[in-house]
Parts: C-alpha cells; sequence; structure tokens
C-alpha cells in the first residue's frame, strides 16, 4: 500500500512519470494515489525526493474473536509496519550509474590529489629536471 504524506508533497509529479501504471496523479500541487490501479511496486516511493511517499506492507487480517472469547493479555502481539525494501534493479544502466558513482566518489578525487603533489611538488636534489641536466652538471664542475 501507497501513502502519501500530503504535507511533504511538493507536486513535483517525478512519483507520476515513475509509476508503470499510472495510479499516481497530481491534483492541486500534490500527489494522489488511485489504490484500485496500483500495483504495490514502490518505485514512487524511490524516486519521490522529498520523501512524501512511504510503501508500507499490511499486516496479516487475524481471525476475529467472538463476543464470548478473550485472549490472554500474554497472547496479545503488536503488530508494527514497515517499509517494504527497495526492489534490486536488473539490467545495464544501474551497473553503468553505480560505476560512474564510485569513480566520481573514490577515484577522481584520488587522482587529481595525486596530479596536484606531483606538479607542486619540487624535485628531488640530484634528480634531472628544469637545469639539473648535463650541461649543469658541466657547468658545476667547471669545464664549461
Amino acid at each position: 500500500m501507497v501513502t502519501i504524506d500530503l504535507e511533504k508533497c511538493a507536486g513535483c509529479g517525478v512519483c507520476a512519470q515513475t509509476c508503470p501504471v499510472g495510479a499516481i496523479s497530481v491534483v492541486d500541487g500534490k500527489a494522489r494515489v488511485n489504490p484500485s490501479l496500483c500495483n504495490d511496486c514502490g518505485l514512487c516511493a524511490n524516486a519521490c525526493p522529498t520523501g512524501a511517499i512511504a510503501h508500507v506492507v499490511e499486516p496479516v487480517a487475524v481471525r476475529e474473536l467472538g463476543p464470548q472469547e478473550k485472549v490472554p493479555a500474554s497472547e496479545l502481539i503488536k503488530v508494527k509496519t514497515v517499509p517494504a525494501p527497495a526492489p534490486m534493479r536488473r539490467g545495464v544502466l544501474p551497473l553503468v550509474g553505480a560505476t560512474l558513482a564510485f569513480v566520481g566518489k573514490q577515484l577522481a578525487p584520488r587522482l587529481a590529489s595525486f596530479l596536484l603533489n606531483r606538479w607542486t611538488a619540487a624535485p628531488p636534489a640530484g634528480a634531472p629536471g628544469r637545469g639539473r641536466g648535463r650541461r649543469f652538471r658541466l657547468r658545476r664542475r667547471g669545464r664549461w
């Protein structure tokens, strides 16, 4: 079951665009769900940028007791609804997205730091570099 918190909903329409069955529409600047069309896939909850949509799994109905039956207090169980986990996406695009995220967050900063350190660092003493070649050595020894 999909629920929408109308106070959080910005009415952006991202959820309506991602719904594969068209169960969500934006009315008066707020998202609305048609429960008869909704198939509880949870894609709208993943796409919502404000977190206004929650995909809630309903508890299993329990047999109702008659007026004469009583359940001891030790057997009462409180049921808490928890949001369903996000479905795993398959295909090439999620893999490409994960790879680009890894490169952007891990490799790019390290490579930039390495290159900046190499560019700004002075060459070690005696290493060939700017003015440290054969001519410099000959001039230093007085053979020029």
